[in-house]
C-alpha cells in the first residue's frame, strides 16, 4: 500500500481537500445551546401571544369594546344610573337663536331626555318639564324646577352658539353648538347646589361639511340633534371607544 494512502486514512476529511480543520470549543457549544433555547422561548411567546389575541378577540365579541366611564361619575363620584335617581333636563337658548332655529332649546332638551332614558337614566318627560316652564316664566334657578318636580338632579344646558350651516355658506351643512352644561343636585333639606360644570363644544360632521345636494336641512337637523344628544349623554352614561366614529362624516 502506498504511503500516501495510509496517510489519507488517518487524515481528517477537511484536511484532505485543503480546508482548515473545524473545531467546536466548549464556548461555541454553549453559545449554540443558548441560541437554541432562545429560539424555543421565542416560539412559545409567539404562540402564547396568539392565544392571548384570540382570548382578547373572544372577550370583545362577548362583552364589546372597553367602555369609557361617564365624566360626571369620574369627577363627582355620583351616578345618574343609580337606583332611585331621577333627572330633569332644562335647556336655554338666546332669543336670537330661537328666532333662527325655532325652538332649539326645547328640541335639545327633548332629544337628550330620550337619550338618557334609552340608557337607563330615569328622566322626567320633556313635556312635563316644559309645562312647568310655561307656568313659571319668571323662574330664576334650575333648583326651582328640581324642587317642583321632586328629582335628584337637574341637567341645565345653556346654549350660547348654534348653527346647522357651514360658516358663510348656506349650501354646506355642519352642525355646531357651544355653551355651558351644569348639574344641580337637590338637597334633602330643601334647595340645591351645582355639583358639575363643563363647557360644550360640538361639531358634526368633523371631517367635512355635508352638501345640501345630498340631504335636506330638515333631515340633517334631525341627524345632528341625535348626534348632539349622544355627545351630551356620554357625560352621564357609559359609552365605548369608537362610538364617535359616525361624527367624522
Amino acid at each position: 500500500m502506498p504511503a500516501s494512502d495510509a496517510t489519507d486514512r488517518h487524515t481528517p476529511p477537511d484536511q484532505r481537500i485543503g480546508l482548515p480543520a473545524m473545531t467546536c470549543s466548549h464556548s461555541t457549544r454553549r453559545l449554540l445551546r443558548v441560541s437554541i433555547h432562545l429560539s424555543a422561548a421565542l416560539l412559545v411567546i409567539v404562540s402564547l401571544t396568539g392565544c392571548l389575541k384570540q382570548i382578547l378577540f373572544l372577550g370583545l365579541l362577548i362583552h364589546g369594546p372597553p367602555s369609557i366611564e361617564p365624566d360626571f361619575e369620574s369627577r363627582t363620584g355620583k351616578s345618574m344610573t343609580a337606583k332611585g335617581v331621577t333627572v330633569a333636563v332644562l335647556c336655554e337658548a338666546p332669543l336670537e337663536l330661537q328666532h333662527d332655529f325655532g325652538k332649539v332649546d326645547r328640541e335639545v332638551a327633548k332629544y337628550l331626555t330620550f337619550r338618557l332614558r334609552e340608557h337607563q337614566v330615569s328622566s322626567v318627560h320633556h313635556e312635563r318639564v316644559q309645562a312647568w316652564l310655561d307656568e313659571n316664566p319668571e323662574w330664576d334657578s334650575p333648583v326651582e324646577l328640581g324642587e317642583a318636580l321632586g328629582v335628584t338632579y337637574v341637567i341645565h344646558i345653556e346654549i350660547e352658539q348654534h348653527s346647522l350651516f357651514e360658516k358663510n355658506n348656506q349650501n354646506l351643512l355642519r352642525g355646531r353648538t357651544e355653551g355651558l352644561l351644569s348639574v344641580y343636585e337637590m338637597l334633602p333639606d330643601g334647595g340645591g347646589k351645582r355639583v358639575y360644570t363643563r363647557d360644550i363644544r360640538t361639531r358634526h360632521p368633523r371631517l367635512a361639511p355635508r352638501s345640501t345636494y345630498n340631504t335636506t336641512p330638515a333631515n340633517f337637523k334631525r341627524e345632528y340633534l341625535s348626534r348632539l344628544s349622544d355627545q351630551l349623554g356620554w357625560y352621564f352614561y357609559e359609552h365605548h371607544h369608537g362610538d364617535d366614529i359616525p361624527d367624522a362624516t
